[in-house]
């Protein structure tokens, strides 16, 4: 899990260090969106699937 710094922080770092701590929290933030998509269109299928069940004749 990266390490999220405040702005506070980050404003007295030099612009190397605040770069890659920014680029390390980026980086982080997209692996959790990537994991809740994922989730989510789990979740719509087997909700589709369940439904499509209750529909056949």
């Amino acid at each position: 899990m990266a390490y999220e710094y405040s702005p506070r922080v980050l404003e007295t770092w030099n612009e190397l260090p605040r770069s890659t701590a920014l680029w390390d929290q980026v980086k982080h933030l997209e692996a959790q969106v990537a994991y809740f998509k994922n989730r989510t269109e789990s979740a719509e299928r087997r909700m589709l699937e369940h439904h499509c069940e209750g529909e056949q004749p």
